[in-house]
């Protein structure tokens, strides 16, 4: 009888930062079921890779579960594979980094499950061509990429059966394709689906495979999915099927299939990763391009369409989000610390050993994928799985300083985001403050090291793909979904009434000490919205900056610009000199002055941005005359007071975003925005002094 191959396969993760209840709902709604689910079936063998991050959970919370896997794979059922053990992406670190995050979660499961994993998941499927020789020099077989990779190598679908080989260096390793109508098909579609599927791609040599690897979640965490594949019986008779119709389906382990069937022959890969991912790193506009492409194809073309037309690649996010490059610069900074000090450990004859892989594990957790890039997944605009990576990196570079003696306020230049232009880092024990003269003079990142908190994690409003979507869901459904169960990327839902009025898009980056020169009918509500009269040409401009070493650093940045005030407009010098002492704070002094021109009326607001844990009110507020801001925030333990000189007017709001997730159209705190504000009139020459002070105190 005329056979083929089918290799199913679970990928089950959760990223660091996620609340313990995400964890608990997860393994309870979708990892023990479909275990469970597996063990009623002993025929169907099968293939897993769970990352590092929820084997450590499932250890602490769950050891009977790793217990029941590890009998199936004693059974000599189910095969693990390993990966990046905090499930970085593994072409945007430091080669030592790749190595190492592999070899911890290799070295886990062999002393785990008693076997030795021939072969690696890639986080997101993201793929460039080098990483052929990092699976080879890792002592890894094989990967599994989307047929989006082998597509756009101008290979057809019916070529997307079995494995081929890659080779880098003269350094080979298998490649298996995941098909995607395999992926939208289970567990959406009748079984019958993926049967007819398979049955295409008999051969009396069943030489041929086919592979469905995809996220665990979608087997009972994704929206309306638990009901449909449990409750409603849709595994339990998916796996019926599979079982029989054995005599010409075989389940099969990666290793047993690649053990009897060679490849099928050598393929060289683009950079890439699954097609939704090529999508979702692209401007909005250019979703829209790519997306209207694909709508006017003629229905015979749909699938050279598929082959031919793709988006961009992960990389695309770290140039689309500057806070998804922040966190990234700051990963690689920290990492050339981390590595520094173990290397100086070793040179000075300690024996590195724990303390060391301390450092790695908080370095390497601070690598996990998740809220470096934004689609329907990706946690980019999710504050505090942000958060959690500074906490890690900030307790990895902490540990770092403490081996190189970083002991002082240090203040270096450098091009920490590595575009082409130099950053003022200012570093000391306490804190952090690095400051971008080239962007306003403003502050973009803030951290307070021993609290591993970064009070500038905030993010920029920004125009998405899917915005439009939103605005006609709601104009032609009113917000109501039908109840079919469908993919992540089919449905629409909406999360609350009214989001699509809390729609803004920001014109610049949401730092801290921009400054602001604004028309005078401007409402507080117009500064919400971020549409508003700029009357200065002091936002996204240079402001030259000097640094001046007195018993504490200070950075004094300056800029010579124009003022509009309707037909008049003035030269104004606005300087600002940040000083930083000991503790946790900074103080600001401002002096502006009218350089040029006629006597003028100026409105001025210092806008400062501030990443709380948590809102605490919904609508834009405005205070009057205050002589201080202060805010207590219990999530992360601390107070935030800034003091004023002379009383002052100050705008106060959330920062929220309206984005969409697999739960669906959702509206995010992102972090609070200040403006504090004054009316001024200066004659020609005239100078306008102001200071405040900021300081954070533990609770």
């Amino acid at each position: 009888m005329n056979k083929v191959h089918f290799i199913l396969g679970v990928h089950n993760h959760q990223p660091i930062g996620n609340f313990d209840f995400v964890f608990e709902k997860a393994y309870a709604n979708a990892y023990l079921p479909f275990l469970e689910a597996m063990e009623r079936h002993p025929i169907v063998h099968w293939n897993m890779h769970t990352t590092g991050i929820l084997w450590d959970w499932l250890e602490r919370h769950h050891a009977d579960y790793v217990d029941r896997v590890a009998e199936q794979v004693k059974q000599g059922r189910l095969e693990i594979l390993t990966g990046g053990y905090y499930e970085p992406i593994l072409p945007s670190l430091p080669d030592a980094d790749k190595t190492g995050q592999i070899q911890k979660l290799t070295r886990y499961i062999r002393q785990r499950f008693k076997t030795k994993p021939r072969g690696m998941w890639l986080a997101e499927r993201v793929w460039e061509p080098h990483l052929t020789k990092v699976l080879a020099d890792n002592g890894i077989d094989y990967t599994l990429l989307d047929d989006t990779h082998f597509l756009s190598t101008g290979m057809t679908m019916d070529e997307m059966c079995g494995s081929y080989l890659s080779e880098e260096q003269g350094e080979t390793a298998v490649v298996l394709p995941i098909r995607q109508d395999l992926r939208y098909a289970i567990p959406f579609k009748d079984p019958g689906e993926t049967v007819s599927i398979l049955r295409r791609y008999t051969s009396t040599s069943g030489h041929k495979a086919l592979v469905m690897f995809d996220d665990g979640e979608k087997f009972g965490l994704w929206p309306d999915t638990h009901h449909h594949v449990y409750a409603a019986g849709w595994l339990e008779n998916f796996l019926t099927v599979l079982e029989s119709n054995k005599d010409w389906i075989v389940t099969s382990r990666i290793s047993d299939y690649l053990g009897t069937h060679v490849p099928h022959g050598r393929v060289y890969l683009p950079t890439a990763s699954y097609s939704e991912m090529g999508e979702w790193t692209l401007p909005a506009a250019a979703q829209e391009v790519l997306t209207d492409l694909e709508k006017r194809l003629p229905a015979e073309e749909k699938e050279a369409g598929k082959r031919f037309l793709r988006g961009g690649y992960w990389r695309n996010f770290l140039t689309k989000y500057e806070e998804s490059n922040n966190v990234h610069k700051k990963m690689l900074r920290v990492s050339g610390k981390a590595h520094k000090a173990i290397e100086s450990m070793k040179t000075s004859g300690q024996k590195p050993n724990g303390k060391a892989q301390k450092i790695l594990d908080n370095l390497w957790a601070g690598q996990c994928n998740c809220a470096y890039w934004h689609g329907v997944f990706g946690g980019l605009y999710l504050p505090h799985l942000r958060q959690a990576l500074y906490r890690e990196l900030l307790a990895a570079e902490l540990q770092a300083d403490k081996i190189l003696q970083k002991d002082t306020i240090q203040v270096t230049h450098e091009d920490f985001d590595k575009d082409g232009r130099a950053e003022i880092l200012v570093e000391s024990p306490e804190q952090n403050l690095y400051i971008a003269p080239h962007n306003g003079g403003s502050i973009f990142e803030w951290d307070l090291r021993k609290e591993g908190i970064n009070l500038q994690n905030t993010l920029t409003r920004r125009p998405e793909g899917y915005h439009k979507h939103l605005l006609n869901f709601v104009a032609h459904n009113g917000g109501t979904d039908s109840g079919r169960v469908k993919t992540i990327h089919d449905r629409v839902r909406v999360k609350e009434p009214g989001l699509e009025k809390r729609l803004s898009t920001d014109w610049y980056r949401r730092t801290s000490l921009l400054d602001h020169f604004l028309h005078t009918d401007t409402k507080i509500d117009d500064f919400y919205r971020c549409q508003y009269g700029e009357q200065g040409d002091f936002i996204k401009t240079g402001y030259q900056a000097d640094v001046v070493k007195d018993t504490y650093p200070q950075i004094r940045l300056s800029r010579l610009g124009s003022v509009w005030n309707g037909e008049q407009k003035n030269v104004v010098s606005v300087e600002k000199t940040l000083t930083f002492s000991g503790g946790m704070g900074w103080q600001v002094v401002y002096r502006i002055q009218n350089v040029h021109g006629s006597a003028c009326q100026l409105w001025f607001g210092c806008e400062m941005n501030l990443a709380f844990s948590s809102q605490d009110q919904q609508d834009p507020v405005e205070h009057f005359q205050q002589a201080q801001y202060v805010r207590r925030d219990h999530g992360h333990g601390l107070s935030l007071k800034i003091l004023f000189d002379l009383p002052t007017d100050l705008w106060e709001f959330p920062l929220e975003t309206v984005s969409l997730s697999e739960e669906g159209f959702e509206r995010t705190y992102q972090g609070t925005v200040l403006l504090a504000h004054a009316r001024i009139t200066l004659q020609p020459g005239q100078v306008w002094v102001r200071s405040w002070r900021a300081g954070v105190q533990p609770e």
